[in-house]
């Protein structure tokens, strides 16, 4: 496991899971793992009531990873191979939050790359579970951080392709 991969995802996660950033190291060590490590990422055990689960803060930073390994072609297209366009990827990134936002009527992307990207990781998170509104403010920080780490998000990907894991 390489410090550029460990480095990139502390990185998310200050942006995305400020709470789970301590964490992260060891998730993203099972995570890039595989097979039963990262299957045991998304077990849930059932506390006693009125019992203290220590798993209860390791919900969501697991799912962000397993966003982005499935949104994998889809970041490859919108990072394009071409971090100098970092700058105008963040614009339109903002641009598109506010056309989203507006809930305007459904148009033809201007930015289909980005759209797909946004598209994928949103409906991994609503999979994982998470609220539709949480879901949406998460996927465009996540989306931001991996424009802004091209190179650490490309790191993550090499190291980490997605396997088949029962929900």
């Amino acid at each position: 496991m390489s410090d550029e991969v460990v480095g990139w995802a502390v990185r998310l996660a200050e942006g995305v899971t400020p709470d789970e950033a301590e964490l992260v190291p060891s998730l993203t060590v099972a995570y890039v793992a595989g097979g039963a490590s990262r299957r045991e990422l998304f077990t849930r055990t059932d506390s006693a009531p009125g019992g203290f689960d220590v798993t209860a803060p390791i919900v969501l930073f697991p799912h962000v990873l397993v966003a982005v390994s499935l949104a994998g072609p889809a970041i490859w297209a919108a990072l394009g191979g071409n971090l100098s366009s970092v700058s105008s990827l963040l614009k339109n990134l903002g641009d598109l939050w506010d056309r989203r936002r507006a809930k305007a009527a459904p148009e033809e992307p201007q930015l289909p790359e980005l759209s797909r990207l946004i598209d994928a990781i949103s409906a991994e998170l609503t999979a994982a579970g998470v609220p539709p509104i949480d879901s949406e403010v998460l996927t465009f920080r996540i989306v931001r951080a991996l424009i802004k780490d091209g190179a650490g998000t490309r790191a993550f990907l090499a190291a980490a392709p997605p396997e088949e894991r029962k929900r």
